[in-house]
């Protein structure tokens, strides 16, 4: 069983207003979480140069301040003996059908605990459009955990009931 989690990656108020974005994106690609980065992947960018890439995408559009990104974390049970493989297909099939291919994102699965998760990071900025990602109070419920059931699903593994609010 996954459950799928959405945070918001904000500007600071000092220095760099991106900096938590470019710290979040180092720690999702850690070497020593990915399996030597095998287990790191992007969608309209490359990972090493994502960071790069997302700050041209809301310089392009005059949108470098206020929410930078958005970070998803998709775990797994432990008792649900799920592989990497898995957790990358449900990663990167939950961004394309989220994301389609208006964003630039990041994903990574971590092998560091005894359950699997993973993590996306996507700019909060469309590079086709130039609209701000917009994810409503009911995103979750309505339509983030559906999206990680449909391809847990598909793999044969546990999913959490739609009904499941926190």
């Amino acid at each position: 069983m996954a459950i799928t989690k959405i945070l918001n990656i904000n500007s600071t108020d000092e220095g760099n207003p991106a900096e938590h974005l470019k710290n979040a994106l180092e720690y999702i690609q850690n070497p020593d979480k990915t399996e030597k980065c095998q287990l790191v992947g992007g969608i309209n960018c490359l990972p090493e140069m994502a960071y790069n890439q997302m700050m041209d995408t809301k310089q392009t559009y005059g949108k470098s301040g206020k929410r930078q990104a958005y970070h998803v974390i998709i775990s797994f049970s432990p008792e649900e003996k799920v592989t990497a493989e898995q957790a990358m297909y449900v990663l990167e099939h939950f961004a394309k059908d989220v994301l389609g291919d208006d964003y630039e994102v990041v994903y990574a699965v971590h092998t560091d605990r005894e359950h699997m998760h993973g993590h996306l990071i996507w700019n909060s900025v469309s590079m086709t459009t130039g609209k701000k990602y917009n994810s409503p109070k009911s995103n979750w419920k309505n339509h983030l955990q559906p999206i990680t059931n449909k391809y847990c699903d598909e793999l044969g593994l546990s999913i959490m009931p739609a009904e499941y609010s926190k």
